[in-house]
């Protein structure tokens, strides 16, 4: 599934900044702006008619330079994957539509008496193991590809596409050409106790700097971790970002 960011994403910062009078619109704000501008896009609705779950309040929503790009990871339609390339983090956000503001759908066009309504499609793609995967395997892009599988075998927990599990890990051990299941995987710990990090704070658009610090304890993608400025020795507190990389606070 391929998703384009367009102007609506943008119309809905702007809208959102404007609400606020002077005051910036957070990160946060920002995002969920886009976000449901996407969703209700995808279905049919308003953006008012489209409710977002709050994210773990450990998890700090960094600020995107680039354009948000939104896809369904799962077969269901209530989370939604969030990515930013600049810098390169991605979330994952429950989503629901108000009670009645689905689209009425289109009624029925007319068929000759001598029509045959066209079968269901009896299989799908699911997101199999490439190859045989052990337990604690950090996902590359060649563990994973799509194969066929019967469509009623086919739940919200499978993955219907590969993009953006790379780096995540897996928690048990999967046989080649077995399916992929939400409950198999967890964010990679990107940050390890003891390793140095590049921290950097600030922001490009006013002053930003990077130091290097040592990892108080293991972190993942999002999660706010302690480390120590090895030359003053200050505790530091910092949003992982990615591979040995955080965002001071």
């Amino acid at each position: 599934m391929k998703m384009t960011p367009n102007f609506t994403q943008n119309a809905a910062v702007l809208l959102l900044l404007a609400s606020v009078g002077a005051q910036a619109a957070t990160p946060l704000e920002q995002m969920n702006a886009a976000l449901t501008e996407w969703v209700g896009g995808q279905n049919g609705v308003p953006a008012s008619s489209v409710t977002v779950v709050p994210p773990d309040p450990r998890v700090a929503v960094q600020p995107c330079a680039s354009s948000y790009v939104f896809d369904y990871p799962f077969v269901s339609r209530d989370s939604v994957r969030v990515r930013c390339t600049k810098p390169n983090w991605q979330l994952f956000m429950k989503v629901g539509l108000v009670s009645g503001s689905a689209p009425a759908s289109p009624a029925p066009a007319a068929t000759a008496p001598s029509a045959k309504t066209a079968p269901a499609p009896e299989f799908r793609q699911v997101v199999v193991a490439a190859t045989n995967l052990p337990a604690g395997q950090v996902l590359q892009r060649d563990s994973l590809k799509l194969d066929r599988m019967e469509a009623d075998k086919i739940s919200k927990a499978h993955y219907v596409e590969n993009q953006g599990l790379e780096g995540q890990e897996l928690l048990r051990a999967v046989r080649a050409g077995e399916p992929i299941r939400v409950s198999d995987l967890r964010l990679a710990t990107l940050v390890k106790r003891g390793e140095m990090v590049l921290m950097t704070v600030g922001s490009p658009a006013t002053f930003e700097i990077s130091v290097k610090a040592e990892a108080m304890q293991d972190g993942r993608v999002g999660e706010q971790i302690k480390l120590r400025n090895t030359e003053s020795g200050r505790t530091l507190s910092g949003v992982v970002t990615g591979k040995g990389t955080a965002k001071g606070l």
